[in-house]
């Protein structure tokens, strides 16, 4: 039999129980040869993905992800709410302010300590066109709003 002709190795599919690199995410099936299968089992790394396996396991897998993002979601709100942003703004002799506080200027500033927020995250309507201390809600996902202290010179 010619190389070309050779019979297809059979795949099986297996449920991740934790993330494997180069294979996936936990809770995903993915196709494995019958070696790697058997690996994957002794390792206790994957199960046979059956129909009532994946039924049964599978929204654990979602609801324990979902809480460790969460969590991972806490500890950056902890670091954000830490963060004080310090801004001048330029008022002229009739108290016409000069380049007012924008949610661009707030994601710049995010953006240059580190931080990648979008501007739908920031809870900012108009501009900050007032001196003081201010504090801006932040969105972070699940519920999470992490609270933003800018002073304004």
């Amino acid at each position: 039999m010619s190389a070309s002709k050779r019979k297809k190795e059979k795949r099986i599919p297996v449920l991740l129980l934790q993330d494997l690199p180069n294979l996936g995410q936990q809770g995903e099936v993915v196709l494995v040869k019958p070696g790697y299968y058997r690996y994957l089992i002794s390792q206790k790394k994957a199960l046979l993905a059956t129909k009532e396996k994946l039924k049964e396991i599978k929204p654990l897998l979602l609801e324990e992800k979902i809480k460790d993002r969460q969590k991972s979601i806490e500890e950056l709100k902890e670091e954000l709410e830490k963060i004080v942003l310090e801004y001048e703004l330029k008022i002229g002799q009739q108290g016409q302010v000069f380049n007012p506080l924008t949610k661009e200027k707030i994601i710049q500033k995010l953006k240059e300590k580190g931080w990648q927020i979008s501007r739908s995250q920031i809870d900012l309507k108009g501009k900050i066109t007032q001196k003081g201390e201010h504090f801006i809600n932040i969105y972070l996902g699940y519920n999470i709003v992490a609270k933003l202290k800018i002073i304004v010179k």
